[in-house]
């Protein structure tokens, strides 16, 4: 006997009815029959409580009247006919009430619908990289980091969104421990499917696997929003959320929706501008940069004589000095990625011991 025979008897046991020995034998055996079986006795007993409740008399232990048989109404003929057990068709008809006076809130799963996908990858140092994405502009549908670790080596890892079939999102993943910040886009790609809601572990070069997981909204965030990060940063740390560099009134880049922050000595943040070289930003102290002031989502600085701002969409630091570099593209190459790392080499060197 199969469970959608069983299931009719399933509810005649709940209704105190004898039924057949295959019937019996298959429902005790089966953990699924015999699990709704409980359900179903619970049900009724939690109904039959609150039922004691709402009496407004007492009932008599004894004698019970007699009452006159009237014309069954429609209550009484579904309690009759149905082939679940009653006071599951009694639970039925509450829900049907709740959801007709809106007390009841149905949760529509979030991987269902939307076109943005937050995702959220936390590593085995326990740093959580959170990118949101387009998925209907595959042009933004890349993100590339660098973080520092805490013991000094860096984090690469770099996520494109592929394709979308259903509730599924395909991802291609790059991840290593260690390397150089431009390195990331040099990586080997791997390709996963995974539904948002759920944890997709990823295969992290050198190192433990990362643990990602996502949903879909149907609005892009606010990039603090994004970062998962509060508005005032911690004891130094760099932050650039949705940065923006403009010379003088024009604008150098837009880096969009990119969040990048970093805490350590003589780490900074480095920004790639295509065919314009590397911006480097420290709260060390770097030979041959200049000094800007720090105004919460504001830096202003000068290079080569020309007024700078970076504007950003959340405080960047509690210090109130940084020290910004421009380092230009070597020959005909152009720099690639933007992120967190070391800034060793371009701190100020030792003097020579006598």
């Amino acid at each position: 006997m199969k469970c959608e025979e069983a299931a009719e008897f399933v509810s005649a046991l709940c209704d105190g009815q004898t039924i057949p020995p295959e019937a019996a034998q298959h429902i005790g055996a089966c953990q699924a029959c015999h699990a709704q079986l409980k359900d179903y006795v619970e049900m009724g007993a939690e109904l039959r409580r609150v039922a004691s409740l709402e009496s407004v008399e007492e009932v008599r232990a004894l004698a019970w009247d007699k009452t006159r048989k009237s014309i069954p109404n429609w209550w009484q003929k579904g309690w009759e006919t149905v082939r679940i057990p009653r006071f599951a068709f009694a639970l039925l008809i509450v829900a049907v009430v709740a959801l007709g006076s809106g007390l009841t809130i149905v949760k529509v799963r979030a991987h269902e619908q939307g076109k943005v996908l937050m995702l959220a990858a936390k590593t085995a140092s326990g740093h959580t990289f959170r990118h949101a994405f387009d998925i209907e502009d595959k042009a933004s549908g890349r993100q590339d980091n660098a973080e520092m670790r805490p013991d000094g080596g860096i984090e690469l890892y770099g996520f494109r969104f592929i394709s979308r079939d259903g509730d599924r999102i395909q991802l291609g993943v790059r991840a290593k421990i260690g390397g150089t910040s431009d390195e990331v886009d040099k990586l080997p790609e791997t390709s996963y499917w995974f539904h948002p809601g759920e944890q997709l572990e990823v295969k992290v070069e050198g190192s433990e696997p990362m643990v990602v997981t996502g949903e879909l909204l149907d609005h892009m965030p606010p990039s603090f929003a994004v970062s998962g990060e509060q508005l005032d940063p911690n004891p130094g740390e760099l932050r650039f959320a949705a940065p923006l560099l403009l010379r003088g009134n024009n604008v150098v880049q837009d880096f969009g929706f990119m969040t990048v922050s970093g805490t350590g000595k003589d780490g900074g943040i480095e920004l790639c501008v295509p065919h314009g070289g590397r911006y480097e930003f420290s709260l060390s102290r770097l030979e041959g940069a200049s000094e800007g002031k720090v105004n919460e989502g504001r830096i202003s600085f000068e290079l080569n004589g020309q007024p700078y701002q970076l504007l950003a969409g959340a405080p960047v630091a509690r210090a109130e000095r940084i020290w910004v570099l421009h380092v230009p593209n070597e020959g005909d190459g152009n720099c690639s990625g933007s992120g967190w790392g070391p800034m060793s080499q371009y701190l100020p060197k030792a003097p020579p011991k006598n």
